[in-house]
């Protein structure tokens, strides 16, 4: 029985059968596939054979994990619903979590004014909707300065970061070019801001709220 078996495994071998095929037609383990196989060569339609199958198996799997990955994202983002759905977002609340985000991403020191620097927008848009509801704000205050690459148009970036800051026009400084590093335009790339307020008291405000709340919990 096992040698009709090794017989039978050689000839659908010499057609192009891959030994995971194997495995499943004839019920033999993979590790006695591979010795029985061993060292018989393939036609050219065999060879063509064997690399479409393994192909095919290839795209079944990236779309099998791809599925799945798809899956969990969902999963991940009902979470996420569920806890913003129970979230209280007070004016304290908020001022906490502006606060945590000014403390990644703003400038530490204590003798400066609020400062924030970010290529997100998403980010951007969020710490200021989160600063405007914690403080009493002069929007004159607020200013802007663009790091843009060459390939930039200097217009267009500015009408995009205003409307992504709610500040006018008429607040944002001379635009930094970055020295060309020789490297391929990103794609998408909205260059980088800084966001100032002028105000070294506000600036306190956060990263003390910061500095206590990370100290409560440690």
């Amino acid at each position: 029985m096992k040698k009709e078996l090794e017989v039978k495994a050689k000839k659908l071998r010499v057609k192009g059968y891959s030994v995971k095929e194997l495995h499943k037609i004839l019920g033999v383990s993979k590790s006695t596939i591979s010795v029985w196989i061993q060292g018989i060569e393939l036609s050219d339609k065999a060879e063509i054979r064997l690399k479409k199958n393994y192909t095919n198996g290839q795209l079944a799997s990236q779309k099998t994990i791809k599925e799945k990955t798809r899956q969990k994202n969902i999963q991940a983002d009902n979470f996420a619903e569920e806890v913003l759905s129970k979230t209280d977002f007070t004016k304290t609340n908020q001022t906490a979590l502006c606060s945590m985000i000014y403390f990644c991403e703003g400038n530490k020191s204590l003798k400066s004014l609020v400062t924030f620097t970010n290529s997100d927008a998403n980010l951007i848009r969020t710490f200021l909707y989160l600063f405007r509801n914690s403080f009493d704000l002069d929007e004159k205050k607020f200013r802007v300065l663009m790091h843009l690459h060459k390939y930039h148009n200097e217009k267009t970036q500015k009408d995009f970061w205003s409307n992504v800051t709610g500040i006018s026009q008429e607040q944002f400084n001379r635009s930094y070019l970055k020295p060309n590093s020789g490297k391929y335009k990103k794609e998408g790339y909205q260059g980088c801001i800084k966001v100032h307020y002028a105000d070294v008291s506000v600036a306190r405000k956060l990263q003390s709220v910061a500095k206590i709340f990370m100290e409560r919990y440690k």
